[in-house]
């Protein structure tokens, strides 16, 4: 955390009490007095006032509490304020062509600054202790929030930079929790926990929220914690379903979710993860992996959601040395989540005398996928994750299973009837496939290609890589990056024989042609230099392998096609001249 991050009071708090236990009082004193020489000469009797005793602070109390009492009046004010500025705001005054598209907020700059005080001065409110207050006071900040004028704007939460909206919507539920009698408390928090939802970061508001805000124990936890486990069972949806598992992990911990799992895992998978999860921070690796193994018996196959559950088992199997159960999860991980990430820790799990068969085997499963792709489905969970949102298989996923399984025919067979525009998305494998075969047949490594084939090549490697496998944690090394290394241990071991050679550059020959024409002809001036790239590898490679005036005739023979496209015999001149160096 930075040191201008705003602590959580609970976590202050804590902290104080601490550092305020270790000290002995020689060292407050210490303390103190360092505090005193660095206060500025305008704080010294503020300063000298917080240091009478708490029972000679009455008076300041009382001042404290008008103070407080004046919060509603002040955001009432300010309200109102900004009330009438959205009624004075027309078109003459205010229309569209004075502001941004993209300003949402417009001449409502102004109240950005009193509003974060006014959340600031509610957050004191709430850690003095005055609940009831601050519970009012966040309701009034957060309808402000919701205000509009006739063109939708208003001030927001992403414009208050210097206010925590999670933190603040923590503080509220906590004040809504304390405030309400404990009969009442389920059904109110509930209601509260779904309305806060759209008001933070877009993450779903959790009970173990208000545990933190305040260092003091959630009044009748237990008692509560009953009380809304039974609530949430009579409640449907994916927001009754979470607070449901963290409601029971709360109360039971490990024990809890894992009958959770047993009895209602078909219909809340979830429970299955959230047990796994404790398990793993409890550093169970054996309990971890046998309830991983578990619910991968219990699921159906295939079910998005194994994917995740699969690396728990990977997770367990490594730290306890299990390689065939390493090598096992990630193939579950696979078939659940069929894409180029899984592919290549599929690759990366498997002892390198099977990669070719287990590479044949993720092949034809991804075939079958592509022959039966799965119906849209809109999942029971509107999470920011998509761990049970079915996989759409990319081609491109396929190409590489063919091609570090070894078999070119299928590769090729594959990319035939790819089109030569639209290289850059996943979903076409001509690119990547015409790439490695010039790569093949140029004789070098991908590290050491000449500068226009590597250009290609790496672009290639990137467009294969589709959206979903770009999602990755801090620690993964990004799909295009492994992909690199994997053909750079592989291609040195690679053979073709002399027809496949001449048949595969006789079709990496043509299918620039085409490309080229396709491009420059349709006037697609951004990719004008993909086009020059790619013509100028083709010389690259032809004079690599020893057919130099060929690669000179073919480089004349794109120049002589497209004489007055200045734009592009630009581009292809940058290409060439590098190609030549």
């Amino acid at each position: 955390m930075s040191s201008t991050a705003k602590l959580p009071f609970k976590t202050f708090w804590d902290a104080v009490e601490q550092r305020l236990t270790t000290c002995s009082v020689e060292e407050l004193r210490a303390i103190l007095r360092v505090m005193a020489r660095e206060t500025l000469p305008s704080e010294r009797q503020a300063f000298l006032d917080k240091l009478q005793p708490a029972s000679a602070g009455a008076d300041a109390d009382v001042l404290q509490a008008v103070q407080q009492e004046d919060l509603l009046a002040d955001i009432d004010d300010l309200v109102q304020e900004l009330q009438n500025e959205m009624d004075n705001c027309d078109e003459d005054r205010y229309g569209w062509q004075d502001w941004d598209d993209e300003d949402l907020l417009g001449p409502y700059a102004a109240f950005v600054d009193p509003l974060s005080i006014l959340f600031d001065r509610t957050e004191a409110v709430f850690d003095q202790g005055n609940l009831a207050l601050a519970r009012g006071a966040y309701q009034k900040l957060f309808a402000v929030l919701s205000l509009d004028d006739d063109y939708g704007r208003g001030v927001r939460a992403a414009d208050l930079e210097e206010v925590d909206i999670d933190a603040a919507c923590a503080r509220y539920l906590r004040a809504v929790y304390e405030t309400e009698p404990l009969p009442q408390r389920p059904a109110i928090l509930f209601g509260q926990l779904l309305e806060v939802h759209p008001w933070g970061s877009g993450r779903l508001p959790m009970l173990s929220d208000l545990l933190d805000v305040l260092p003091q124990p959630l009044p009748d936890r237990q008692q509560f914690l009953s009380d809304w486990i039974a609530f949430l069972r009579t409640r449907e949806g994916y927001e009754a379903d979470t607070w449901l598992r963290e409601a029971i992990r709360l109360a039971s911990g490990a024990t809890g979710l894992a009958e959770l799992a047993r009895s209602e895992g078909l219909q809340r998978p979830r429970a299955y993860l959230d047990w796994c999860a404790v398990l793993t921070q409890e550093a169970q690796p054996r309990q971890l992996l046998e309830a991983a193994q578990e619910a991968l018996q219990a699921l159906p196959p295939a079910l998005p959601i194994r994917a995740a559950i699969a690396d728990y088992v990977y997770q367990a199997a490594t730290t306890l040395q299990q390689s065939e159960l390493i090598t096992m999860a990630r193939w579950e991980a696979f078939q659940a989540k069929p894409t180029l990430r899984r592919l290549l820790e599929l690759w990366d799990a498997t002892p390198p005398p099977s990669q070719p068969q287990t590479m044949r085997a993720a092949a034809d499963y991804l075939q079958n996928c592509l022959a039966r792709p799965p119906a849209y489905l809109e999942s029971l969970y509107r999470q920011a994750d998509d761990l049970e949102i079915p996989i759409r298989v990319h081609e491109s996923a396929l190409a590489h299973a063919y091609l570090l399984t070894g078999d070119w025919q299928a590769a090729y067979q594959l990319s035939l009837p790819a089109k030569v525009l639209g290289w850059s998305s996943s979903t076409n494998p001509q690119g990547l496939v015409a790439a490695f075969f010039l790569a093949l047949l140029s004789g070098k490594t991908p590290v050491a290609l000449p500068d226009n084939l590597r250009q290609l090549w790496l672009w290639n490697l990137h467009n294969s890589v589709s959206y979903s496998d770009w999602k990755l944690t801090p620690e993964e090394v990004p799909p295009a990056e492994r992909l690199e290394r994997i053909y750079t241990e592989l291609l040195p071991r690679l053979t073709l024989d002399i027809a496949a050679q001449e048949q595969l550059l006789a079709w990496c020959l043509e299918t620039a042609r085409q490309r080229v024409e396709a491009i420059v002809s349709g006037q697609h001036r951004d990719s004008y230099d993909k086009a020059a790239v790619l013509i100028s590898a083709c010389a690259e490679v032809l004079r690599l392998r020893g057919n130099r005036q060929d690669g000179s005739l073919l480089l004349a023979e794109i120049r002589n096609r497209f004489p007055r496209h200045r734009a592009f015999l630009k581009e292809l001149g940058a290409a060439a001249g590098k190609g030549m160096l």
